[in-house]
């Protein structure tokens, strides 16, 4: 059943705003995916036609981390990023608002998978680095078709998109935790029980969450809880990306070793490791990356960057 759930919006205490969102949503889940990944194509490509905005952040962050690369390349991977953040986006309303079935049968490639099946066995449990690169909710169904994985949520400011993604995920073999002390507790009892997490690694975190950190030769304030936990209980880690492989052709899930230097029991060479393991991965496709994100906004040295 396409967009499930969704028929209980009438009796929960929505805004017409927020009714209208739903529908919008609920709309595209029901649109093919190639149909989806060509609206994508459309859009990202009308974006970059304006210099302001999404594309302006998108060129400025590759600017930071790409300060040897051509005017051309800049505009270039600018306008590619724009499509597929695009194309993501639309992509993520298909996932959500379809059964996890459905999910599952767009992943057609899966290349080291026997890395992940070997550290979801882990008796110290399994700790999964998420990135934000390729397509990670289409990913979700896939891993919580093997395993029981405890994620962190914070729910989004938008009532509508909530609900349309807690409905989505409630129907994975997931356990969603606050991003909070509470979440943090729940997800060291699982890995100490043997059970995995997953983690997105590259945001920016609280004034109280994280160090500065290399990131692109780059310190930035980088979050230090994969690390903490990593170094409490020693679990394996491992990094999971999925990228599209063309129109029709679904999605392949990508398993790969971390920076080994993540198990260091000194804080600022894990956290550092962590940071450049996906660097790694971002410098081998940088169109896949979500740079649409001001991930520099808290540096050490360089100040205002975007201003």
């Amino acid at each position: 059943m396409s967009a499930p759930e969704l028929q209980t919006e009438n009796t929960l205490p929505f805004s017409t705003k927020d009714r209208l969102s739903l529908k919008i949503l609920g709309f595209f889940s029901r649109l093919s995916l190639s149909t989806l990944q060509y609206l994508g194509l459309l859009i990202g490509s009308i974006a970059a036609w304006f210099p302001h905005g999404p594309a302006w952040v998108i060129r400025r962050n590759l600017k930071l981390c790409f300060p040897e690369q051509s005017e051309r390349w800049l505009n270039e991977t600018t306008k590619q990023n724009l499509i597929y953040t695009a194309q993501t986006a639309l992509e993520f309303t298909k996932t959500w608002g379809m059964p996890p079935e459905y999910s599952i049968q767009q992943m057609t490639e899966v290349e080291n998978g026997e890395l992940f099946f070997d550290a979801i066995k882990s008796p110290k449990g399994c700790f999964i680095l998420v990135p934000h690169y390729g397509n990670w909710e289409f990913m979700n169904a896939w891993v919580s078709e093997h395993a029981n994985p405890v994620i962190m949520y914070k729910p989004s400011k938008n009532k509508s998109m909530d609900f349309f993604v807690r409905a989505a995920r409630g129907r994975l073999n997931t356990t969603l935790v606050p991003t909070d002390e509470k979440g943090v507790k729940a997800i060291f009892k699982t890995l100490k029980a043997g059970g995995v997490s997953i983690i997105l690694p590259d945001h920016t975190p609280h004034d109280n969450g994280g160090i500065f950190a290399p990131f692109f030769g780059i310190s930035v304030w980088s979050g230090i809880l994969a690390s903490k936990l990593i170094q409490k209980t020693q679990g394996e880690v491992i990094m999971l990306s999925c990228v599209s492989r063309g129109s029709g052709q679904g999605f392949k899930i990508v398993a790969e070793p971390v920076d080994p230097l993540v198990y260091s029991t000194d804080l600022a060479i894990s956290v550092a490791a962590v940071n450049s393991s996906v660097e790694s991965l971002i410098r081998r496709n940088p169109t896949q990356y979500q740079w649409v994100y001001k991930r520099f906004k808290k540096c050490e040295t360089l100040k205002n960057v975007y201003q």
